[in-house]
């Protein structure tokens, strides 16, 4: 069984999301990420991610696009999702990219370390277009930086 599971895009999805965590994951943080204080990440008073020693552990159900930018075109049954292709290297990298970019409001953490976790985690995968996705997030992704709307907050411990 996968760690994750593909969303229908327009039941559970709502064509927003495409994909879901099947159970609770854990991966290494490298760079300034691999300091950060231990916390909490909450949202709605929901616990979706924690931060500790050098470790992100990410909630069961954590839904996420995958990489951007994407849609899902079409009307049911038929539609297709257009837009940044994911491959195995990149869905557990897009995964930690999209929950820091969430948490960006209320983490210790800046745009340049959050687009570096997603490049090492891709090179970690041996995803030959890691450069090239690396270079897309650092170009096109400051304009979704701290945009995020909703009540996340941080505990730390």
């Amino acid at each position: 069984m996968s760690w994750y599971r593909e969303l229908h895009p327009t039941k559970e999805g709502k064509r927003k999301y495409r994909f879901t965590t099947t159970k609770r994951m854990s991966f290494p943080l490298c760079g300034h990420l691999a300091t950060h204080p231990d916390c909490i990440f909450l949202e709605r008073g929901f616990e979706w991610a924690t931060i500790e020693d050098g470790m992100i552990h990410i909630a069961a159900g954590y839904s996420w696009d995958g990489c951007s930018p994407k849609a899902y075109i079409g009307i049911p049954p038929i539609g297709m999702w257009v837009g940044t292709p994911d491959f195995e290297g990149t869905i557990d990298a897009s995964l930690v990219h999209d929950v820091l970019f969430q948490f960006a409001k209320v983490g210790k953490y800046n745009f340049v370390s959050a687009n570096y976790q997603f490049y090492v985690m891709m090179l970690r995968n041996s995803f030959k277009l890691a450069s090239l996705y690396y270079q897309a997030v650092n170009d096109f992704g400051m304009k979704f930086w701290k945009k995020r709307k909703g009540k996340q907050t941080v505990y730390y411990l």
